[in-house]
């Protein structure tokens, strides 16, 4: 077989520097963006923030006039702050003591194995015993059980099986209640005894009937132990205070986020008014005095002016490139505006359906630039602040011929299970015959879909007998 090298000319598409740039800031929420803007304009010389035009001038009368009232201002701010200050204690100050660091007060995230460690500290045991209690906590799992064995422990550490034991005991008293329990009835156990709640029953049916309490067997649990059903419901209803995950109050994790609105929605008479967020995203704008450099009787060396074109380049590029996220995610926010308008009367009303394609159509561009333009961008209104993207919802037509968005369905079905009977909770096929009883024809199994993405449990599940 001979090998023979032949040339081909072929058709390829690739995203330029700018427009990967372009699609990167349209994705990028907008306390990113902000930024993104920071550290561009460190890095380019030529881009500046655009500077509001200066007032006009005024007229003398008025100046002298705006001057007057700001110095009696002045006097009057002064002579409030003498008789503060004559006020306080004329202590002397130390000049050798050291100013507080404000930047030590800002509050970190404590995990929930240091949170348990720190608790170890300030207990009056050995160091053996703290030292296999801080390996227990490294072994519990996320809901704070133990699913490790002591005897791993034990090697792990270097320390005697009795030590070992008596740091599982210590770790089974931190908070919170119920944390280092080999199981869940273990767990229940130890909140109860925390609690000093003293049912023998309650006790018998952790240890033993879990399960058929699960599934709602309280009669045969009854039977089992011979007494009453209705003191089986009494005792059970204390269970379900009682924590099943003791670590599952507890937030571990990254630091939590602050949400920064990429719009601001206000009302004014009947007029609605969407106001971008000018402070986290600024108007940009290249440098006058850098622009001045590249005519022709500037002294700028040959060097520096091939310098100052490609950053103007990348700069103009840049404000682009900011300034079209800015117009697509104003102009998807109009579009919600108007399609939602029930909705923003007063916060109350339906949600329409939307759907991203169709936003896609009315604006001119891709649906995956919707896509991003709706993604962690939020909207401050005077009902909340809303993602974008909580506005967009596939729907039903009613039988009266109005369209209802998927999240009103949604929203009607968390009232029906909140408005049922506890021991007769409806089914999915009877909400689907109470949504169609009201004009919306919803399939059982989206019901269920429905329901599961609502977290709420089917109703064999949510039964109180």
């Amino acid at each position: 077989m001979e090998l023979i090298q032949r040339p081909s000319l072929r058709q390829k598409v690739t995203l330029s520097p700018q427009v990967y740039q372009g699609l990167s800031i349209l994705a990028m929420p907008v306390a990113e963006l902000a930024q993104l803007v920071e550290a561009e304009m460190l890095e380019n010389p030529t881009l500046e923030v655009e500077e509001l035009e200066s007032e006009a001038e005024e007229a003398p009368e008025e100046r002298e006039e705006r001057d007057a009232e700001d110095e009696r201002a002045w006097d009057e701010w002064l002579e409030m702050y003498d008789d503060l200050d004559a006020s306080e204690t004329n202590a002397p100050r130390d000049p050798n003591a050291e100013a507080v660091n404000t930047d030590e007060f800002v509050g970190g995230i404590l995990t929930f194995d240091e949170y348990l460690i720190s608790q170890i500290g300030m207990l009056d045991i050995s160091k053996d015993v703290a030292h296999a209690a801080q390996a227990i906590i490294g072994s519990l799992d996320a809901d704070g059980f133990f699913d490790g064995l002591l005897s791993e422990i034990a090697l792990q550490t270097g320390v005697s099986s009795k030590v070992v034991d008596e740091a599982l005991k210590v770790v089974q008293q931190l908070d919170p209640p119920g944390v280092g329990a080999i199981d869940l009835a273990g767990a229940l156990c130890l909140q109860m005894e925390y609690l000093e709640i003293n049912e023998p029953l309650l006790d018998t049916i952790v240890r033993d009937h879990l399960d058929d309490i699960a599934a709602n067997h309280y009669r045969k649990v009854a039977r089992l132990l011979k007494v009453d059903e209705a003191e089986v419901r009494r005792v059970v209803e204390i269970m379900r205070t009682l924590n099943p995950r003791p670590a599952g109050a507890f937030s571990p994790g990254p630091s939590p986020g602050y949400i920064v609105p990429d719009l601001t929605l206000r009302r004014f008479d009947d007029d609605w008014l969407i106001i971008p967020n000018n402070e986290a995203a600024p108007a940009l704008r290249v440098s006058p005095r850098y622009r001045s450099m590249l005519r022709s009787g500037s002294r700028a060396d040959d060097e520096t002016r091939r310098y100052l074109k490609e950053r103007i380049r990348s700069a103009e590029s840049f404000i682009r490139n900011v300034d079209r996220r800015k117009d697509t995610v104003s102009r998807i926010a109009e579009i919600i505006l108007e399609v939602q308008a029930e909705f923003f009367e007063d916060g109350k009303g339906p949600l329409r359906p939307l759907r991203l394609e169709d936003v896609a159509v009315e604006i001119g561009v891709h649906l995956s630039t919707v896509s991003r333009g709706v993604t962690a961008k939020y909207m401050d209104t005077p009902y909340g602040l809303f993602e974008l993207k909580h506005f967009f919802s596939g729907g039903y037509r009613t039988s009266s011929g109005f369209d209802i968005a998927a999240t009103s369905i949604k929203q009607r079905l968390r009232e029906l299970v909140l408005e049922e009977d506890a021991a007769k909770p409806i089914s999915d096929q009877r909400i689907a015959e109470l949504l169609r009883q009201e004009g919306v024809t919803v399939a059982r199994r989206t019901v269920a879909k429905y329901r599961e993405e609502l977290a709420i449990e089917p109703s064999w599940a949510r039964r109180r007998r």
